[in-house]
């Protein structure tokens, strides 16, 4: 009732339990709430996530594993159950940034299902595996990663949604010929649809945002790289109840 005062709150000292009352790990190594409320605990033994952690104080909170599929046929497979989680960050598009103690960072999809990066010293920039901490910038969707050795960003693709599409706009722009990056579409609501065509109006890529980000490596539908013109890029919310149009130019 009164924030200021400790003596009406409430807590509860609990340890990490499964619906049927079975105890996990209680080295407990970083936490986030994503973007749907759930919990999700790093501990010396992977990861575990909570689908109602708002029930905690009526005793009710209950943790699981989550299952890899398709990785050994016939055998139950855990979201990075043989690693030491040291911390924990959800990003714009909800997916979830996970530090090691020995391995480096891991980026799983929202639902911690599919693995999308995994990196570590022999694969990226990063100094060390030992990751100390891991941030997402909301706007710009760059990521910062603490570790033993120092501290790196990577550009991300995603960033916190926006709440309308007031501010839509591509970059680089225009896209030069010796430009072989990602072009950037920025300033998107969460999961918009994006359809770029020809002036003609052919559509040369479709894809969905990333919370408020969505990327184009300015490549058509065969794989080839576009030609020389202006492009449209229309965007509209998950609903179809909101759009906007914005163009870019590309010199080949």
């Amino acid at each position: 009732n009164d924030v200021e005062a400790a003596s009406d709150d409430i807590y509860l000292k609990f340890r990490p339990r499964d619906a049927n009352g079975n105890l996990f790990s209680n080295e407990v190594t970083a936490l986030a709430f994503d973007r749907d409320g759930y919990l999700w605990l790093g501990t010396n033994q992977g990861v575990l996530v909570s689908y109602n952690p708002h029930r905690v104080l009526q005793g009710e909170t209950s943790f699981q594993k989550i299952k890899i599929p398709d990785v050994v046929e016939g055998l139950a497979v855990y979201l990075l159950e043989t690693e030491e989680v040291t911390c924990i960050d959800v990003d714009g598009g909800n997916r979830k940034w996970f530090g090691t103690a020995k391995s480096g960072v891991y980026l799983f999809s929202a639902d911690g299902t599919k693995q999308i990066h995994h990196f570590n010293t022999k694969n990226s920039p990063l100094p060390s595996n030992t990751i100390l901490s891991i941030k997402a910038h909301p706007v710009t969707g760059e990521v910062f990663i603490a570790t033993d050795k120092g501290l790196i960003a990577y550009r991300s693709n995603a960033s916190e949604p926006a709440n309308t599409f007031d501010k839509v706009y591509a970059f680089p722009n225009p896209v030069r010929p010796n430009y072989s990056g990602v072009i950037t579409i920025a300033g998107l609501m969460d999961n918009s649809v994006v359809k770029i065509t020809d002036i003609a109006g052919n559509i040369v890529y479709e894809t969905r945002s990333n919370g408020g980000l969505a990327t184009w490596d300015g490549k058509n539908r065969n794989g080839q790289r576009v030609a020389t013109g202006v492009y449209l890029i229309f965007c509209s919310d998950s609903k179809g109840e909101q759009a906007a149009v914005t163009k870019l130019l590309f010199v080949k």
